[in-house]
């Protein structure tokens, strides 16, 4: 197995568990909270520097990680209904 198709393996994995529940309200935002603490553990068990790098590219990965959710969100949207977040 490639690390590509490695990496989409673990990618259907993660979709899969993680699928908005649409009866329970604040589901998605839960599921970011998760991912986010999942990140930081994964972060946890590599070497500070490997781990600054990682940082480093989320942060300059979000940009087009916005770009993406926006060109995905019309057929996110049918399948499980818009949502809006007010803080």
């Amino acid at each position: 197995m490639t690390d590509a198709e490695r990496t989409d393996e673990i990618l259907h994995q993660i979709l899969k568990a993680v699928e908005p529940d649409q009866r329970e309200r604040g589901s998605v935002e839960r599921i970011i909270t998760a991912l986010q603490a999942a990140l930081t553990f994964q972060m946890a068990l590599v070497c500070p520097d490997f781990r600054k790098r990682v940082a480093r590219r989320l942060r300059s990965d979000i940009p087009g990680m916005l770009t993406k959710a926006s060109a995905l969100a019309r057929d996110a949207q049918q399948q499980y209904g818009e949502r809006h977040f007010l803080h």
